[in-house]
């Protein structure tokens, strides 16, 4: 395994051809929490302050979705552009539950579950059936998830050609994984930096 992993919190540090395991929302959010910073602010999504506090209870709302609908360690979901702050959420989720996020706007865009923003809002599409992201939300909060063991060499996200490993989205690799695709902004919550693909504003 190539590059400075001296910066990541490991559940089980690499060995050998072990690329071991962890998880990427977990050193995003979990362990700041874990260390005091809880009340720190994380994130400014849509306009509003996010602690790391608030956010975590976010994204294992939406992680809890996740893994109600199936969702496991190499899964992928998919999503287009939506609001930034339900893609950053929906991002870490995905990687609370180990899935791999393919970002596509596209009609035929497949997931096991396919995030995607409508007229009426933003909606959770699963086998075809739409749920409105407000009750899916409502409905995560009863049952979060925890963060799921993730092997050191998984992938975070990818948007056609482009891959991001989660090392890479730790800043924890050597290869080129931090180039931004065409359209994508890059954000950083709590050292992830991930791509964010936003819906048109106005």
């Amino acid at each position: 395994m190539t590059g400075q992993t001296t910066g990541v919190t490991w559940f089980r540090a690499p060995t050998g051809d072990d690329p071991g395991i962890l998880n990427a929302c977990y050193n995003a959010l979990d362990i700041h929490v874990v260390r005091g910073r809880a009340d720190d602010v994380a994130a400014q999504l849509d306009g509003t302050q996010h602690t790391f506090a608030r956010l975590l209870t976010e994204v294992a709302a939406c992680a809890g979705v996740l893994r109600a609908f199936g969702v496991d360690v190499g899964d992928q979901v998919a999503f287009g552009a939506v609001p930034h702050g339900t893609g950053v959420v929906t991002v870490l989720a995905a990687a609370r539950v180990g899935a791999v996020v393919q970002y596509d706007d596209s009609p035929g865009a497949t997931g096991k579950v396919v995030v995607r923003g409508t007229t009426d809002g933003v909606v959770l599409s699963v086998e075809g059936e739409d749920l409105p992201w407000d009750v899916a939300m409502r409905a995560g909060r009863t049952d979060p998830a925890g963060c799921a063991d993730v092997p050191g060499d998984a992938v975070l996200s990818r948007h056609g050609d482009d891959t991001l490993t989660v090392l890479g989205a730790l800043g924890a690799s050597d290869d080129q994984n931090l180039q931004v695709p065409a359209g994508a902004t890059l954000v950083e919550v709590g050292g992830l930096r991930f791509w964010s693909f936003d819906a048109p504003q106005g």
